[in-house]
């Protein structure tokens, strides 16, 4: 394998481990050269070093001995002569001490040592002889033994000269270590040099290695990116190896074809959508779509099918390269043959198993041709298929042509949408001409009926006026003749009533009767003439609210109490279930008495047999109460003109229960007047609820 097609890390390994083993063989010779350096230092300290010290401490001795035996004859007491004594005794132990030293640490000769040694204790036993001869008193004799020439110098002499032989063995032995230490030092200085030198050498040659190995492709990378990023999209790293740059440098031409893919994918797209942009009609924008996507995806075969009106069947409308059989209309419903797919999924479909009898062969001159794959692709509109491209070819679709058509799917869907929609306009567009034609020719007709349709509505308003003041003169008239009637009405109701007291037993009963059928007569006529006075009133704007507090279980309470009787005479029940802590409203006190009153009336009126009930319950802002019956009950049809003056349910009703029709209305009136409102509920033979809904606070409209 070659060096660079191993790893980065592989390679950094190799190559620091190499220069870690140079540095560890250095450091092993370095070692190794110490250590022999080590030893001749260790020779030097346990040989020629305590050699010279032990014979400097002997020849410090040797002449400490004579002068002590030169003592012992310049004292003339005992202690000075035992002081003396000990002295040499002591001396002598030194001497024998460093003559053991000489015995281990000497390196030359042992006889030398032993020859000191023996001459040694030759010294020693004169200088014995020495002392005796003093403590005999033979000092003369003893004097000439230590003088220069005497026995016992000479024999001092002969030690020192072994002595000063030994020493110079040692200094030379000395000598030989310090030259061998520094021939080794100058050995292994020049080892070091040479070993340095090499590692500094492979050291580089490595580095070299490794840069070259690292540099080269981050070289042709950034050579390659740099001219990628200039626009040159085919451009490909060369560089080619086993490790991680080689690794970069096929992940870098795999984007770039991708980029490069993705960029002609795009230029043709933008070329599809530039030639979808510049038609309008059609026909043109299809042929130009299924050229451009042809073009681009390599299709022997292109057709556009669109709904038709009736949505039932997809008509072909245009095509390159189609046979007849693929011109055929086939169903939207059915969903099957090559196009079902899409239809059914709504999605883009790749077909890759032909049928021998599909309708996309292609037409050759030799023949007709089974494409390899077909593509469906359907044009939605509101979730819906308004039309069906495909695309057939002789060879497999490549995956940069299908990433095209589903990118630009969308586009087509908006712009196919958009093209249908212009031909709908265009069509209303004549449409609206022709209409347009039609209307300006209708346009004088209609500005002569626009005229009369002036004078007409100017007589209209003329007519308005004039009902308008009819009908205020109407109001005047009743009222004014509401007041001529009521003043001689009142008066025979008066005169009536006084006869009836003063005839009573004085005439016949049924002449007295007369007088009765007058009163009661006159009565209803006086009811009616001021239930007219009520409503012209009302119509003439001329009716006057005066606000005060209003408590409506009261009221019930005084409705019962009045009405109660004639209900108790017709066998029914009168009650209230007013709840006396409803609050009170702000209201006219009299017109609501007069509005409840003639609802309580009416319900005892038309109720034969049960009961009728005064029930209220506060709903938000408002007072609802309700006075409900088990008496004939409404007819539907009836409801909605219960409330019309001079109204009631049929005849019969009229002439069994009497009555002139304008009692709710009046009470209608009066509630609105008030604020709110009356409404009912009735079921024909079971009875009736009406509901008088009213304000807590009535707000007049002056504030």
């Amino acid at each position: 394998m070659k060096l660079k097609d191993l790893k980065i890390s592989a390679q950094l390994r190799l190559g620091l481990g190499a220069i870690l083993a140079l540095v560890v063989l250095l450091g092993a010779l370095a070692s190794v050269q110490t250590r022999r350096l080590g030893r001749q230092a260790i020779g030097l300290y346990d040989h020629p070093l305590p050699v010279r010290q032990a014979l400097g401490r002997l020849e410090v001795g040797v002449e400490r001995m004579s002068r002590y035996v030169r003592d012992l004859f310049l004292t003339h007491n005992d202690q000075g002569t035992m002081e003396s004594l000990h002295k040499l005794e002591a001396a002598k132990d030194e001497i024998d001490q460093q003559l053991a030293v000489l015995h281990d640490r000497y390196l030359g000769p042992p006889e030398d040592i032993a020859v000191l040694r023996d001459d040694f204790v030759a010294w020693h036993a004169l200088r014995g002889g020495t002392v005796r001869l003093l403590r005999e008193g033979k000092t003369a004799e003893a004097e000439a033994r230590i003088l220069p020439g005497g026995v016992q110098d000479a024999q001092a002499e002969l030690v020192r000269s072994h002595l000063r032989k030994i020493d110079d063995f040692a200094a030379n032995k000395s000598d030989q270590f310090y030259q061998a230490a520094t021939a080794q030092t100058d050995a292994i200085n020049r080892q070091l040099v040479s070993v340095i030198a090499t590692i500094l050498l492979l050291s580089v040659a490595i580095i070299w290695l490794l840069t070259r190995g690292i540099r080269t492709p981050l070289a042709e990378l950034t050579a390659a990116t740099a001219q990628f990023r200039q626009g040159k999209l085919s451009i490909r790293s060369a560089y080619a190896s086993g490790n991680e740059f080689g690794v970069l440098s096929a992940s870098f031409n795999e984007m770039a074809s991708s980029i490069e893919s993705q960029a002609q994918a795009n230029q043709n797209a933008a070329r599809l959508a530039d030639g979808m942009l510049r038609e309008e009609e059609l026909h043109a924008f299809c042929r130009e779509l299924l050229k451009g996507l042809s073009e681009c995806t390599s299709s022997q075969v292109g057709a556009v099918y669109l709904l038709d009106e009736s949505k039932a069947v997809f008509e072909h409308y245009e095509s390159i390269g189609l046979g007849d059989g693929g011109r055929a209309a086939f169903s939207a419903t059915d969903l099957e043959g090559e196009l079902g797919a899409a239809l059914a999924s709504r999605q883009i479909q790749r077909i890759t198993d032909i049928p021998a009898d599909t309708r996309f062969a292609f037409a050759a001159v030799s023949g007709d041709f089974t494409p390899r794959e077909i593509l469906t692709v359907p044009v939605l509109s509101d979730g819906s298929v308004v039309a069906v491209i495909s695309l057939a070819s002789l060879h497999t679709y490549s995956e940069s042509s299908l990433g095209l058509v589903n990118d630009i799917w969308s586009m087509v869907n908006a712009r196919m949408n958009g093209v249908l929609g212009f031909r709908k306009i265009q069509r209303l567009a004549t449409r609206l001409e022709q209409q347009n034609r039609e209307l300006d020719g209708q346009k004088g007709e209609l500005a002569l009926q626009a005229g009369e349709l002036a004078e007409q509505n100017a007589e209209l308003e003329m007519q308005k006026r004039e009902l308008d003041e009819a009908n205020r003169l109407k109001s005047v008239f009743l009222s004014n003749m509401s007041h001529e009637l009521r003043t001689p009405l009142n008066s025979v109701i008066a005169l009536s009533g006084v006869l009836g007291r003063r005839l009573t037993d004085a005439i016949p009963a049924e002449e007295y009767s007369y007088l009765e059928v007058i009163e009661r007569n006159g009565k209803s006529l006086l009811a009616l003439i001021n239930d007219i006075l009520d409503l012209s009133r009302i119509e003439a704007g001329h009716e006057e609210i005066s606000v005060g507090q209003c408590s409506i279980s009261e009221l019930a309470g005084e409705l019962v109490a009045m009405i109660g009787p004639e209900a108790r005479g017709k066998g029914i029940t009168l009650t209230s279930l007013v709840d006396d802590d409803l609050p009170p409203i702000a209201s006219d006190y009299d017109k609501c008495r007069h509005v409840l009153q003639n609802l309580v009336g009416n319900a005892v009126k038309f109720t034969e047999t049960g009961s009728v009930e005064i029930s209220a319950r506060q709903a938000d802002d408002c007072l609802c109460v309700a006075v409900r019956d088990t008496g004939i009950g409404i007819a539907a049809d009836q409801l909605p003109h219960i409330f019309e003056e001079f109204r009631q349910v049929d005849d019969g009703t009229t002439r069994i229960h009497g009555g002139t029709g304008l009692g709710l209305a009046i009470a209608k009136r009066y509630a609105e007047l008030l604020g709110g409102g009356i409404t009912v509920e009735s079921t024909l033979g079971e009875g009736s609820t009406f509901t008088l809904r009213l304000p807590l606070a009535l707000e007049l409209p002056n504030g």
